[in-house]
């Protein structure tokens, strides 16, 4: 008899479950001294102090490297720092009341009605 193959619902539906061995599959592995492979979540990284960084250690190294980096593109020309220029006390105060006004006239014309407008849009 041959099987139909399964919909996109029927696969998303299969999903493996992992079980404990039944109790006389584990008395039989007592029994012959069977012992489980490590898996990944069981197995140490050990590091070597002489060769391999810490965590601090390589924390630092990155900084001097990201510094040395930093310093080139300096030297290169490809960053460059510009002293920001500071406005005077009047032309802030000319800017404020510009805005002022601007929005003065915005309040008046939003509160109006502007039929005239769509005809100038499609023309």
């Amino acid at each position: 008899m041959a099987q139909k193959p399964l919909t996109y619902k029927q696969k998303s539906g299969i999903a493996f479950i992992e079980q404990d061995d039944p109790p006389f599959i584990k008395a039989m592995k007592m029994k012959m001294g069977y012992k489980e492979p490590p898996k990944l979540e069981d197995k140490v990284v050990v590091l070597n102090p002489e060769t391999d960084l810490s965590k601090e250690e390589m924390n630092k190294e990155l900084a001097v490297k990201q510094k040395e980096e930093d310093d080139r593109k300096i030297a290169e020309g490809k960053i460059t720092f510009k002293k920001p220029i500071k406005r005077s006390s009047e032309t802030d105060g000319e800017m404020k009341e510009k805005k002022k006004r601007c929005d003065e006239v915005k309040q008046l014309n939003s509160r109006l009605l502007s039929f005239g407008d769509d005809e100038d849009e499609d023309e």
